[in-house]
């Protein structure tokens, strides 16, 4: 009997918080002396759903430069490996520029190691050939953080094997050059020094090489496709990696339908007489689901039973 007065202000309060809730849109239920909530009833609804066949793929500059001429235009449909821009390499030029100091650098050793007494120019030549050795180290670096790039690209599919090998072959060449540098400059006898004009003949040896490459290169599609986007015109000048194309590629079949706002899609019960539950995803508006049978064609539509919470 003691009892039962404590009982009254728990009747209370369960009895207010099931009001509450049920101003709130939520239905209460008392099982085994707990509050249970049920979450909010969704409802059965139809979507329109069109099947899509292509993914928007964006091109890249690998070495950047200034754009010379469009190679194509939007719209244009275009196979893998064809041509859409044509670039002026500057980065070539810096390369060549760079060589060009170095062989000033080796003439001005080679002409200072001359004039002097042989105390003299041993000290001299070594100074002259540790400046030139850290120059190549920085040319070094850069070359390895653009083969780096350029590897990355490679990676993602968006450059061609054949552009890939000869960037590869160009860096393994300087990484020897700098490797036997060092080692010169590590191991020089103490009576006998490296030959600069050597040296000299290899750097012009490579501003040789270099010459013979072509100023331009061109960017090209990395799969077929239509060209969807083209954000360079002619004079620009793009930096390295930046995307100056987008060309739409065939992909496997997708269901793309739009959700109207305030509408969440929590489940699909059946696509395309397909019974579900069937995975997918939503972005902002649109819902996307894999084509669940293959006699859809791009183009076609097909009705989604869903369930929605409002």
């Amino acid at each position: 009997m003691a009892s039962e007065p404590a009982r009254a202000p728990a009747t209370a309060l369960l009895a207010l918080i099931s009001a509450t809730l049920a101003g709130c849109g939520w239905e209460p239920g008392i099982l085994a002396g707990e509050i249970e909530v049920e979450p909010p009833k969704t409802k059965a609804a139809e979507l329109t759903a069109v099947a899509v066949a292509t993914l928007d793929g964006p091109v890249k500059a690998r070495r950047g430069g200034r754009v010379l001429a469009m190679r194509a235009r939007i719209g244009d449909v275009v196979a893998e490996g064809d041509a859409l821009i044509e670039f002026e390499d500057l980065a070539l030029e810096e390369s060549k520029a760079a060589v060009r100091r170095e062989i000033e650098g080796l003439r001005a050793a080679h002409a200072v190691a001359a004039a002097t007494p042989a105390a003299t120019e041993r000290s001299a030549s070594r100074d002259l050939r540790m400046a030139a050795l850290e120059q190549l180290e920085e040319t070094h670096r850069r070359a390895s953080e653009e083969f780096q790039r350029w590897t990355e690209l490679f990676e993602e599919g968006l450059a061609a094997r054949l552009d890939f090998e000869e960037k590869r072959r160009e860096f393994e060449a300087l990484s020897t050059r700098l490797r036997e540098a060092r080692a010169a400059a590590t191991h020089e006898p103490a009576t006998e020094e490296p030959s600069e004009p050597a040296e000299l003949r290899r750097s012009q040896r490579l501003l040789e090489r270099l010459q013979e490459l072509p100023k331009t290169y061109l960017v090209k599609s990395p799969w077929d496709g239509t060209v969807k986007d083209l954000p360079v015109a002619a004079g620009d000048m793009p930096g390295r990696g930046a995307v100056v194309a987008t060309v739409a590629r065939a992909t496997s079949l997708m269901l793309v339908a739009e959700i109207s706002p305030g509408t969440t899609v929590v489940a699909i019960d059946k696509a395309c007489g397909v019974p579900g539950p069937l995975a997918f995803s939503r972005r902002d508006a649109t819902l996307k689901l894999a084509a669940p049978t293959p006699q859809l064609r791009p183009g076609d539509e097909c009705r989604l039973a869903v369930s929605i919470r409002e």
